[in-house]
């Protein structure tokens, strides 16, 4: 894949969607960091416009996923109090 100049932000952002999306492993910053730049390049290279590509599709995974979590804990607290 072409090497696009993405700024150091634009990559952060991704990657921490990226791991978020995969449940928050450990030690694979590397791993999510590389994936973050084939994702945008992939991106950029389908759009062929302006290398800055948004993130709001992996944002909106992971916000379902992480309120998803919340609403199932906080349905597991109140099944407890009830009981």
């Amino acid at each position: 894949m072409k090497n696009f100049n993405f700024s150091e932000d634009a990559i952060k952002e991704a990657a921490y969607y990226i791991w978020k999306n995969a449940g928050c492993p450990a030690n694979t910053s590397l791993q999510d960091w590389n994936a973050a730049i084939n994702q945008l390049s992939a991106a950029y290279a389908n759009n062929s416009k302006k290398a800055t590509v948004k993130t709001s599709s992996l944002k909106t995974v992971a916000l379902k996923k992480s309120s998803a979590k919340t609403t199932k804990t906080a349905a597991k607290a109140k099944s407890k109090k009830s009981k």
